[in-house]
């Protein structure tokens, strides 16, 4: 009687349900994705839409805009550099630096220099020095802040600066900052450190976006300096943990006007969560050129059909004549990303993508593997890497130029997160990059049969159920 009775009343919540799920605008196969998880398990799935997906991405984005909209009136225009020297010489590179600009409004800025850190101590030392120098102020964006060594000496730190009169912010995603310990807040807001969380997860409060995560990386030191990348802040990132689970990751130092850019999307994303509005005159001093490489910031919002990100990234891969070396933690790329790899290597460049066979996420890691077969059968390399979790981000470009930041190639980055990049652009080759991807390679393992993970029927099994999770990953 009473399975009968639940049977009917799951029914009727599915029923009820798929009217919303249908008019969700999104890529078909994720639509097709929540319909059967509504359909097939009725009161779980139904309870997950509402919790993570019926607000689309474009109202998020829209509400974001309208908020940046509104800063810009009271901020005035942000300063750029002179005509001259804006001027972009690499003629190769200008329609790809164009469209980019149209999609964010951030123009390709020569006269930077970058430094590539690929080992966490010195990470950890450049973020914790740059606080520790800062004379005006300090503006840090992260997705994760752990309570463990490295954690609390950016805690100690920040509160060290505060107490000396430099202005502290500190701008956490709620999700990635749950376990953030209420001593440590405590202590920052004591010291005058600010400290705020993006989309708190509170379905009490009018904007309540669970699934929309800040996974930005920024951290500005007095609007002349930089760090941005994959790293948060934790041991795991300063590479102190030991064992196999040890992570490796990749980070940007910056300096030069393209700081200024970074320190645009700081100040959005402050006051799309504070509603506080910070002068422009006040963070943005005149931009000094500090070296000769040219970047371009990216930064991108939800978007159900595709991200300023996963269009940047699509260019790349479709301007590719030579080579291309991708590294990802998580490799789940959208249709449009494997389409574009697919007709890469049967056109001759030589593809190489890096994922970690230790992961966080297994789900993640076999619906990834899912896709290996296609891949393969076209010319693709990938290598797993068996050193411990590789959470880089890093696509090179003909070994002369580069896509790094905080975007994974999987969905969730592309198309629910805000993320946020740089485009390196040069002529020369990067010797420093083509070292590291060098190094990773010797670590990895080729995967050269189409069939290495449809052997056996139990990993058939993961790959398939994970395949179809891949849309809403």
């Amino acid at each position: 009687m009473w399975f009968w009775v639940a049977e009917l009343v799951a029914l009727a919540l599915a029923l009820a349900a798929m009217p919303v799920v249908l008019v969700q605008r999104r890529h078909p196969t994720a639509t097709l994705a929540w319909v059967l998880a509504v359909l097939l398990i009725p009161f779980l799935g139904v309870l997950l839409f509402f919790a993570l997906s019926w607000r689309r991405p474009e109202r998020v984005r829209e509400k974001y805009h309208r908020k940046d909209e509104a800063f810009q009136e009271r901020s005035g225009q942000w300063p750029s550099l002179d005509e001259a020297e804006e001027e972009f010489a690499h003629e190769e590179f200008r329609a790809i630096a164009e469209a980019i600009e149209r999609m964010e409004g951030f123009p390709a800025r020569p006269g930077n220099a970058v430094d590539f850190a690929a080992d966490g101590p010195s990470f950890r030392e450049a973020l914790l020095s740059s606080i520790q120098s800062a004379r005006d102020h300090v503006h840090l964006e992260f997705y994760i802040y752990q309570n463990d060594a490295t954690g609390n000496a950016v805690t100690e730190a920040l509160c060290a600066k505060a107490r000396e009169g430099v202005e502290c912010r500190l701008l956490l995603d709620a999700v990635g900052a749950l376990w953030f310990h209420k001593s440590c807040l405590q202590r920052l807001r004591a010291a005058g450190v600010k400290v705020d969380f993006f989309h708190p997860v509170d379905p009490l409060r009018k904007r309540f976006y669970i699934n929309y995560r800040m996974h930005r990386k920024i951290a500005v030191f007095d609007g002349a300096t930089a760090l941005t990348g994959g790293r948060n802040v934790g041991d795991e990132y300063a590479t102190r943990r030991k064992g196999k689970r040890a992570w490796q990751d990749l980070s940007m130092a910056i300096r030069g006007p393209a700081v200024l850019d970074l320190q645009q999307v700081f100040l959005r994303d402050w006051y799309y969560t504070t509603g506080e509005p910070l002068a422009v005159s006040r963070y943005c001093p005149p931009p000094q050129a500090a070296g000769d490489e040219v970047v371009q910031v990216v930064p991108s919002e939800p978007s159900a059909l595709g991200s300023a990100t996963e269009f940047a990234h699509l260019l790349a891969v479709r301007a590719a004549r030579e080579s291309l070396k991708i590294v990802t933690p998580y490799f789940v790329p959208p249709e449009s990303m494997r389409s574009a790899l697919i007709s890469a290597a049967l056109a001759g460049v030589r593809v190489e993508v890096v994922v970690p066979v230790i992961s966080d996420s297994p789900l993640t890691l076999w619906a990834g593997r899912s896709i290996y077969r296609e891949l393969i059968e076209a010319g693709v390399r990938i290598q797993e890497f068996q050193d411990g979790m590789l959470h880089g981000k890093l696509m090179i470009v003909d070994d002369h130029w580069c896509a790094a930041g905080s975007a994974n190639m999987d969905c969730r980055s592309f198309r629910l997160a805000f993320e946020v990049g740089c485009f390196v652009y040069s002529r020369q080759d990067m010797p420093q990059l083509l070292d590291l991807f060098d190094q990773y390679r010797a670590k990895s393992v080729p995967v050269e049969d189409p069939l290495a993970y449809e052997a056996r029927l139990g990993d058939r099994l993961r790959c398939s159920l994970a395949r179809l999770a891949s849309p809403l990953l």
